[in-house]
């Protein structure tokens, strides 16, 4: 299975806790970024065979509906994609309209994942969203309305100054507008955003909810969406049965996939490369005929290992042991003997009774980094 992945960078406004690779929309530098994109596709073998893509960003639903649509169907002119192919695009309120996503949606386009956030527009304002609560659900019903047929929506949970209330709220609202696929993703402040700045300056009046709390809203989260219908099938991510995301189940699954356009990243092989993430270099190497790949890393089967355990860890259906220790032509559990027995200890993980399956337990779902670090 091959998957594609697409970068668009551009964002109406940056978000306050945003890291991402991502700028300022321009329309002049949109275009011409997309032909440059059109340029980077010429470098995946023509006969390349796709289960999925992804166009992500960023926010590609900044680009006008006809240069979206072009790139979109360049694409599907330019591959093969299986008959059950998935075809996720990434966009936010007050990016789309009715128009633009049936545009989308008749290019080939037939999942979205729309970037809510929140529901409570004191935290929407405080994130630096463009969009109010409302918006956010007329953008799930305007993607219906279009055609969409497997809609997804994210949310954050710990934004400083988040109550539990309100976070039940804003989840009680999303499970109301039926999407088949939730993401909820804990907010973490990185290093050098706007959002690092404002909780270090002296004087702030908010500061991110203790780890106590962050846990009780994802432990309620688990609850209140598996007794909704959906299935906690990854850490963040909940699901319709029958709508698990193909694209990111094959990133955990260490399958293959290319990444075109600013700071992507590819898998081939056993070779993970990844593509500058400035600007000017990506614009400039690909208009003068040049790679814009940064850095190159060759996969040992020890990184291999190291992979298939904190990526594979992340699905709550876990990772078998047995068809590991067959892959790698050792005995897992005796290669980790240490590491897995400490971890049982503390109830973090757990082997089923087969003896074949090894998962995190309901608290090591909430504790995955302590677990992982110790494979890595």
């Amino acid at each position: 299975m091959h998957s594609l992945y697409i970068h668009i960078p551009f964002c109406l406004r940056r978000c306050i806790y945003c890291d991402f690779v991502s700028r300022l929309y321009n329309g002049e530098q949109a275009e011409h970024y997309v032909q440059l994109l059109k340029k980077e596709l010429r470098d995946i073998p023509s006969e390349t065979f796709f289960s999925t893509l992804f166009i992500g960003g960023g926010t590609p639903t900044a680009l006008s509906g006809n240069a979206l649509t072009n790139m979109i169907i360049h694409v599907f002119d330019s591959f093969q994609f299986s008959a059950d192919y998935e075809a996720t695009i990434e966009a936010n309120p007050g990016t789309v309209d009715r128009d633009k996503l049936t545009a989308i949606r008749s290019g080939g386009i037939n999942r979205i994942s729309i970037g809510v956030q929140s529901l409570n527009d004191e935290e929407l304002t405080f994130l630096g969203r463009i969009h109010t609560g409302k918006e956010a659900e007329e953008a799930v019903e305007l993607a219906k309305a279009a055609g969409f047929r497997n809609v997804s929506i994210d949310l954050i949970y710990g934004i400083p100054g988040q109550s539990l209330s309100s976070w039940k709220s804003s989840l009680a609202r999303a499970v109301e507008l039926e999407p088949h696929h939730i993401s909820t993703y804990e907010l973490t402040v990185e290093k050098g955003t706007a959002l690092d700045t404002m909780l270090q300056s002296k004087g702030c009046p908010i500061s991110s909810p203790d780890e106590d709390r962050t846990i009780e809203m994802y432990e309620y989260t688990i609850d209140y969406l598996t007794s909704r219908g959906y299935v906690h099938y990854e850490i963040s991510n909940f699901a319709r049965p029958g709508y698990l995301c193909k694209h990111n189940m094959n990133y955990w699954e260490r399958g293959e996939y290319y990444g075109i356009g600013l700071g992507a990243h590819s898998f081939i092989g056993k070779t993970r490369f990844s593509n500058t993430d400035n600007f000017e270099t990506y614009l400039h190497n690909l208009s003068t005929s040049r790679s814009p790949v940064r850095e190159k890393e060759k996969i040992t089967d020890k990184k291999a290992l190291a992979e298939v355990f904190f990526l594979g860890l992340r699905k709550t259906g876990g990772i078998d042991l047995q068809a590991i220790s067959k892959l790698y032509g050792l005995d897992i559990e005796k290669h980790f003997h240490k590491e897995i027995k400490e971890l049982r200890e503390a109830k973090l993980i757990y082997i089923d009774p087969s003896g074949s399956v090894l998962r995190l337990t309901r608290k090591g779902l909430a504790l995955s980094n302590e677990v992982f670090i110790k494979f890595i």
